[in-house]
């Protein structure tokens, strides 16, 4: 593409200009700055005017189709070769009679949008009228390309215009050697060598020479099959890279770009100012919001270092429990309670663990539930005074204006008393209980009623006198007594420690459980808290609504000028430096000339 970087920053620049402008108008910037950036814009916009002049048979369609690839201006364009086409671009093709000279072209190539091109009558053809019309196209033109035909280079009448454009307008003007590939190396070497001199000869200066062949370099962008060799054949690469050149280092086009740019950056600065108070709204939203949740997390946090006495006395409470119940289970140790059946004292030692628990656990988590609530409150009136003196909020909740917790204390101590319950539950003493104290009974009579019948046999053989037998029925029966306060004494031991185990392990597993449901129901005592702020959360989140996409755009146009700063900052300063290198160049001819005109206001 013709001037690449030039229109991909100037369409860099002109996105960056439209959504500042309505960014501007949101913003309430006065519309007539509004209208100027636009306007800077609009005519940063102007297409570049090629004018291309030459003999009839030249060759200039064929070279402008090349130039851009698009077969837009064949030769059955025009009615007659003496008319001036001039192509623009329009949505659908049509063309428009201006005069019996000039008809304007309209053609969708999207080009055209950038570059308006004139395609003259040849120079051996055109009468007065149409001199005048090319004359009027060639002030105006960014870049008037002259092309000869290497089969006749010498015609007069192209060199007299040439004259008239070269004195008059000082255009930049292009000499293109054109339909070289009829010629030989040698033969294009030759002509190009002598235009070089006539035009040094003519007009004291060289100017640009190009020799291609349109033809093949348009079918090379277009049909051909070996498109690489054609290309390189035409030399047309040269002449493109020029007129790159040209477009990107116009003088009056950079100019309006910088402009254009400053401006943008003019505007974008109003703006930033008017959504300074936006900006500062969304900076003390963030502000609040986090300081907050920062707040809540801390104190929650000290509130959990808090709980350690807590959980130790809730701790104590289930083991004191335990032992207020092991009285209990030591009545059934006793001789005769011992050959008693169990009944209901293993019902009665669980209900007493779990009652004395329960109470104990009420007792405690009130009162951890109630320091809890002093923190949150304490936390409360520090964030109220903090809103009120920072962000002059007045914080109001209810028909008190202060919160009430009342809620969240009861959930929390509901929450660790349902836990423990279903814990103790687990604990499974009456069945434990029951079974063992079943078992020793059952030993218990076994050896009882062992010792007894041994003793009746004993007694009955000394009745009858049969000795020594009698004493071995006795020594029995001595023994299955022993046996029985052995087994006796070993079962107390196994249930004492079966209750201790069971007491033990559930001691661990309810510390956790009771742990883990007081800090989760601490946490969502906090996470109500902060929940009070969600109608003022809700506030913020309006204002991110409304503001942030404006200081997103703001953010974003900034990078954007940016990286045009870094583009177009180096080309103001050559630009810069070209006006002083001029304004010291007319000063030195100025010194020059003043010794010159001396002698004359002497003779004088």
């Amino acid at each position: 593409m013709l001037g690449k970087n030039y229109f991909h920053t100037r369409s860099k620049l002109g996105t960056a200009i439209e959504a500042l402008s309505q960014l501007a108008e949101h913003a309430g910037v006065d519309p007539s700055r509004i209208a100027i950036l636009r306007n800077l814009m609009a005519n940063l916009k102007d297409p570049f005017l090629f004018v291309v002049v030459g003999e009839v048979n030249s060759g200039k369609s064929t070279l402008l189709n090349a130039l851009f690839g698009d077969d837009f201006c064949s030769t059955n364009v025009l009615p007659t070769t003496d008319r001036i086409g001039f192509f623009r671009y329009g949505k659908e093709p049509h063309e428009f009679e201006v005069s019996d000279t000039l008809m304007e072209i309209y053609r969708p190539a999207e080009f055209l949008k950038d570059f308006n091109v004139v395609d003259t009558p040849g120079t051996n053809s055109i009468e007065l009228h149409h001199q005048r019309i090319t004359e009027q196209f060639l002030p105006m033109a960014d870049l008037v390309l002259f092309v000869f035909s290497v089969t006749n280079p010498w015609g007069a009448t192209a060199w007299d215009l040439l004259d008239r454009i070269h004195h008059q307008w000082k255009k930049k003007i292009v000499f293109i050697l054109q339909q070289c590939d009829l010629r030989t190396e040698e033969e294009v070497t030759a002509i190009m060598e002598h235009l070089r001199r006539t035009a040094a000869h003519r007009f004291g200066q060289q100017f640009p020479i190009f020799s291609i062949s349109a033809k093949q370099a348009f079918m090379a962008k277009t049909t051909a099959v070996d498109k690489e060799r054609l290309w390189h054949a035409s030399g047309f690469a040269d002449l493109e890279q020029f007129i790159s050149d040209v477009v990107e280092s116009s003088e009056t086009r950079l100019t309006k770009l910088i402009n254009a740019w400053r401006g943008a950056c003019y505007i974008l600065g109003e703006v930033k100012e008017r959504l300074a108070t936006a900006a500062e709204i969304i900076r003390a939203d963030t502000e609040l919001l986090s300081g907050l949740e920062q707040s809540a997390r801390e104190q929650e946090q000290r509130t959990g270092l808090k709980f350690e006495p807590l959980f130790e006395a809730l701790d104590q409470s289930f083991m004191g429990a335990g032992l207020q119940a092991e009285p209990l289970l030591e009545s059934r140790f006793r001789i005769f309670s011992t050959l008693m059946p169990p009944g209901k004292t293993p019902e009665e030692i669980e209900n007493l663990v779990f009652a004395t628990t329960m109470k104990a656990v009420r007792r405690t988590v009130a009162s951890g539930a109630e320091a809890v609530e002093d923190d949150v409150r304490h936390l409360w009136e520090r964030v109220a005074a903090d809103l009120q003196e920072h962000f002059n909020l007045q914080l109001s909740v209810g028909e008190t204006g202060r919160p009430d917790w009342t809620e969240q204390r009861q959930r929390l101590c509901a929450a660790v008393e349902t836990r423990t319950a279903e814990v103790l539950k687990q604990l499974n003493l009456r069945d434990d209980l029951q079974r063992s104290l079943a078992g020793r009974n059952r030993w218990m009579w076994a050896t009882l009623i062992g010792g007894l019948a041994a003793a009746a046999v004993g007694a009955l053989l000394g009745w009858k006198g049969i000795f020594p037998w009698n004493a071995v029925a006795f020594g029995v029966a001595a023994f299955s007594l022993l046996i029985g306060a052995w087994i006796g004494n070993r079962t107390a031991n196994q249930i004492r420690n079966l209750y201790t185990e069971k007491l033990e392990r559930q001691r661990v597993a309810m510390g956790e459980a009771q742990r883990r449901t007081f800090t989760a129901k601490v946490g969502e005592f906090y996470r109500d808290f902060v929940r009070l702020f969600e109608p003022l959360r809700g506030v913020c989140q309006e204002h991110r609504q409304k503001y942030e996409p404006q200081l997103n755009a703001i953010a974003h146009l900034e990078r954007s000028l940016l990286e045009l700063e870094r583009i177009l900052r180096p080309v103001e300063q050559i630009l810069l430096s070209r006006i002083e290198a001029a304004r010291a160049r007319a000063a030195a001819e100025a010194a020059r000339r003043e010794p010159e005109a001396e002698p004359e206001r002497v003779a004088s």
